[in-house]
């Protein structure tokens, strides 16, 4: 027996000996995991991070170089150079500058690389370029690595990176012992261990430097795409203030409005990024709140609610928490800048000024829900607010087809909705299933957040469908999707509905689709704040200039000829199946967010989501019973 211990222990000590490099290495693995995790969690005062790469997608090249220095107490400073673009944020004390300009125009004087260490000192601004700043009291902290510890936390199938536990990081050195090379190698003075990680055709290599850990390289090859990042912690923090241009447009910002709509816009940003290469996954978990309950159809989310208005805001903010925070980010805060570059003027301005002028006109039981919303949420009012300015943005087409046209007499109500997929409002995707005190029940397909709708049906078989036109600015009436909403609560026949339509003021110029398969008939609206046309079946105006016999067709230009040419081939055979193909390209567009098909008179519904990179008639269509679903709405205490 003590034979056979020395032997064993003499094969350990032996073991040890050989992998002595290898079980450091992997020591320091364990080190470098705990780092990592310890700074996705904000715990790293100052740092300096440098980013290269060349990327190629779909043929084209992209650039990109930037600098990001950090120094907690409200200093940071972001410098990127992204193809023929340059980015700049600077934080310093009581001010915050953010420059777009073109990569030319905005050259340092100094410039930077990673090699070189070199960062930009001063700015020079020229044509064309924005800059937007504020000055003021503001604690928001700039800490990028935290900010990307927050999206892998956010994000469902990354959100272990940034808690993981001991023996998980025991796990990862015990993974690269047995996986990983080590080497060692010397670059720009310093000394470096490095682990190049197996990762198919990929080479991946980590560099940890000999200076107590505080130099680190992360660099990416695989023969197309390259991406070097250096990342050196306890770096001073060095910059200056940008040298304004007197040709740059400059705006002037409140400084906690300006730091809010860097952070949250970067934060969904980044999600994003994730979220467009694999769709987040949903718990499929059942929950309830006071009178509302979020359930599952098939991985879809469904949410039931009734009650008083403000019950509803409430239910939906308390079970749709994070999906509303995500999808007020989106529209507010990522859009911000998407609209701020190209406009040259602030987003949030243009959409307060919208609110203000179509708040008077928005009934008091929308305001009390989405105080609800808010109070559950955690999300501000304001926000919440702006938010539902956002719907009057969209773009779309639909139908309604009855009698002659199908198979059996019986009406389908087509709804196509276009919108920006890059947004990622599909990952929200809720259909509600709502029952306000004193008003019909109605189901909405819609998202997270937003009190209005775009796409419904209520119980009384009344269907309602929008397409977006021109006038972008006439605000001075009830915002397009309150009004849509308005019109499920209140319209028990199609003739109520246009009553609703023609006697409330309105928005912008908006064209509509409603149904009524009670009789069965539908009708088309073209209308603006001074314009109330109302189309019938097989009845023709400038803009719709081909009708069909029963039928209402509502789309423009091209995709309006082919709806016509895919309804005039069916017409007579038109079942669900044949209807929802009525949706396919290229009658909706390749930002096709969502489709829906209403049988009302069968009380049920199909509705398909945009995917990652496939518009929403490409992906499945889920079906849905409102029947039933009321029946679980009836239920809920």
């Amino acid at each position: 027996m003590k034979k056979a211990l020395l032997i064993i222990a003499g094969i350990i000590v032996l073991f040890i000996i050989i992998f002595w490099g290898r079980i450091g290495n992997s020591i320091d693995v364990y080190s470098i995991v705990s780092n990592v995790t310890e700074s996705l969690n904000g715990k790293n005062d100052s740092y300096t991070l440098y980013v290269e790469g060349n990327i190629n997608l779909n043929n084209k090249k992209d650039t990109l170089t930037a600098g990001f220095s950090y120094k907690r107490g409200n200093h940071f400073l972001a410098d990127v150079y992204y193809n023929d673009s340059r980015y700049s944020i600077i934080r310093q004390g009581d001010s915050t500058q953010v420059f777009i300009g073109s990569s030319e125009s905005g050259k340092p004087k100094e410039g930077y690389s990673i090699s070189s260490k070199k960062q930009a000192e001063e700015q020079n601004t020229g044509k064309s370029d924005l800059i937007v700043q504020g000055k003021g009291n503001d604690q928001t902290e700039f800490d990028i690595i935290n900010l990307l510890g927050k999206i892998l936390n956010d994000y469902p199938q990354t959100n272990k990176i940034p808690n993981l536990s001991w023996y998980e990081k025991t796990a990862i050195s015990i993974w690269s012992f047995l996986y990983c090379s080590f080497d060692d190698e010397e670059k720009d003075g310093v000394e470096y261990h490095v682990i190049s990680i197996p990762l198919g055709s990929k080479n991946l290599q980590l560099w940890y430097g000999n200076d107590n850990g505080n130099t680190f390289r992360l660099i990416s090859d695989d023969k197309k795409n390259t991406i070097n990042v250096k990342l050196v912690l306890n770096e001073p923090f060095k910059t200056k203030p940008l040298s304004i241009g007197s040709e740059a447009t400059v705006l002037n910002v409140e400084i906690s409005e300006l730091n809010t709509a860097i952070y949250r816009g970067a934060l969904r940003t980044g999600g994003l990024l994730l979220e467009n290469i694999e769709p987040p996954t949903v718990d499929g978990i059942e929950k309830t709140y006071g009178k509302g309950k979020l359930i599952y159809n098939e991985g879809n989310r469904v949410l039931l609610a009734k009650g008083t208005h403000k019950e509803i805001g409430q239910a939906e903010g308390a079970l749709l928490k994070d999906e509303i925070r995500k999808m007020v980010d989106a529209t507010l805060y990522t859009m911000c800048w998407v609209y701020t570059i190209d406009k040259k003027e602030w987003f949030i301005d243009a959409f307060r000024d919208a609110y203000k002028r179509e708040s008077p006109f928005i009934p008091e039981r929308f305001q009390e829900e989405m105080a609800g919303m808010a109070e559950t949420s955690g999300v501000p009012l304001k926000e919440i607010q702006l938010t539902n300015v956002f719907p009057a943005l969209f773009h779309c087409s639909g139908f309604a087809l009855f009698k002659s046209a199908t198979i059996d007499g019986k009406l389908y109500h087509g709804r196509i909705l276009d919108y920006i997929t890059e947004l990622g409002l599909q990952y929200s995707a809720v259909v509600y299933i709502i029952n306000p005190d004193n008003y019909n029940a109605f189901a909405n397909v819609g998202y997270a957040g937003f009190v209005g709708s775009v796409t419904g049906m209520n119980e009384k078989q009344v269907t309602f469908g929008e397409m977006g036109g021109g006038g972008e600015g006439d605000w001075d009436g009830m915002p397009m999707a309150f009004l849509m909403r308005d019109g499920l609560e209140r319209a028990n026949t199609l003739d109520e509905g246009l009553k609703i339509f023609k006697e409330t003021p309105r928005t912008c110029e908006y064209y509509y689709v409603i149904s009524d398969s009670k009789i069965p008939d539908a009708r088309g609206l073209s209308t603006s704040p001074d314009r109330f046309i109302v189309i019938k079946p097989n009845e023709a105006i400038e803009t719709l200039d081909q009708p069909v016999k029963d039928a209402v067709l509502m789309s423009a230009g091209n995709r309006y000829k082919k709806l016509v040419e895919r309804v005039k081939a069916e017409h007579g055979k038109i079942d669900a199946q044949k209807a929802i193909h009525l949706m396919d390209r290229p009658v909706s567009m390749k930002s096709n967010l969502h489709s829906a098909l209403f049988a009302p008179e069968s009380m049920e519904f199909w509705v398909a989501n945009a995917g990652v990179h496939t518009p929403a008639s490409k992906e499945p269509y889920y079906h849905y019973s409102f029947a039933d679903l009321l029946n679980q709405l009836d239920k809920l205490k």
